[in-house]
């Protein structure tokens, strides 16, 4: 959903040329992101939007959240929406990123939306040697073993944290994972950090022992359950799945079935509902 605030229309084509009787030259592939960031800065302008003048980093966060999710929502459910469902909810998405580089303009030290690309092209340069470093052929051992390329990304991404900045053993399979992510999804991460560190039995062992002690002390809070449902994530990361994805698509699905056939399923003898 857009945020709630004038219709602008479509921006002209940057690959449009008058009529002359002649095939107009495609435009260069990212031509379009360039007149994105000039519909951006027309908005933000002198002459522009007043609701865009208004708006900060915080005020923005809301829609940010709110695009990424109805991407999410066509990638796991496509078939729900039309073909071009997803370059639509991507240039939604797309328009929070540069409002959010455009803000970035007005602060002190200002910053742009190449800064982001800049940032976007160093790390990626940085974290794969084995495509644009001086010595690609010899920076992995097998170009085609995934799991030798994500280790790579983790030394290197590693070895960018400040000295003294980084966690000290098992505590850095969770460091950097923002205290708002799902829990689900935090798990997902610490179980593949853990796995990919040859340390997946100290990650399960360290559970175990915080599961024992907050059952003993806390008997109501369900350590039992969290501890199982680790398990689950365990066993989820092992086929490569992300179980948030997966059981919010289990219950899209569901609740499309009771929308399209209430009642069918109540005297189901598969049915696990008393």
């Amino acid at each position: 959903m857009n945020a709630p605030r004038p219709d602008h229309g479509t921006a002209p084509d940057a690959g449009t040329a008058p009529e002359t009787g002649t095939a107009p030259e495609p435009a260069p592939r990212g031509a379009q992101l360039l007149r994105a960031v000039e519909v951006m800065d027309a908005l933000a302008g002198e002459h522009g939007d007043a609701w865009t003048h208004r708006q900060t980093h915080l005020s923005l966060a809301r829609y940010l959240l709110e695009e990424t999710h109805e991407v999410l929502e066509v990638i796991e459910d496509p078939a729900s929406h039309g073909p071009r469902a997803l370059p639509d909810e991507l240039g939604d998405l797309l328009f929070q990123i540069l409002f959010h580089a455009r803000v970035g303009q007005d602060e002190d030290p200002a910053w742009d939306v190449d800064d982001v690309a800049r940032a976007f092209v160093a790390k990626m340069e940085r974290r794969n040697p084995h495509v644009f470093g001086e010595h690609t052929e010899q920076a992995l051992e097998n170009r085609e073993d995934v799991e030798q390329i994500i280790a790579q990304w983790h030394a290197v991404k590693a070895a960018e944290k400040p000295v003294g900045a980084a966690a000290e053993g098992g505590a850095a399979w969770f460091a950097g994972i923002p205290a708002q992510l799902p829990a689900l999804q935090t798990a997902a991460k610490t179980v593949h950090r853990s796995r990919s560190a040859d340390g997946l039995t100290e990650l399960l062992a360290a559970a175990d022992a915080v599961a024992e002690q907050t059952a003993a002390q806390e008997p109501d809070a369900g350590a039992d359950i969290a501890r199982a449902l680790l398990d689950l994530v365990v066993a989820a990361e092992a086929r490569d799945v992300d179980p948030e994805a997966a059981l919010r698509t289990l219950l899209r699905r569901t609740r499309s079935r009771l929308a399209a056939h209430p009642g069918t399923d109540a005297a189901d003898p598969r049915s696990r509902t008393p």
